[in-house]
């Protein structure tokens, strides 16, 4: 890892945070699939505006995965597809 990063990964969490040393954090998680499957791993890029996002991703050729919503106790998320598949999740800045 580069100087100036860090991760952190809570207890008994699948989720993780890397500090790049810059203003913002980039928050991600890795999980099991729950039929036995292949894993996951999400990462998330962290944006003013969900919506706008999307709105600008739609106009390059992603897709729309799931709208902007409300986590109960923690941020606004939204999910979208770029145009080989890929799954990248927003996450509104604070």
């Amino acid at each position: 890892m580069a100087s100036g990063q860090q991760t952190a990964t809570p207890a008994r969490s699948a989720d993780a945070r890397a500090n790049t040393g810059g203003e913002r954090d980039i928050p991600g998680g890795i999980g099991a699939s729950p039929d036995g499957g292949a894993g996951h791993v999400m990462f998330y890029v962290q944006v003013d505006d969900p919506a706008a996002a999307l709105e600008k991703i739609r106009s390059l050729g992603g897709s729309t995965v799931s709208e902007p919503m409300d986590v109960p106790g923690g941020p606004t998320i939204a999910h979208f597809a770029d145009p080989e598949g890929h799954v990248v999740g927003l996450v509104k800045g604070t």
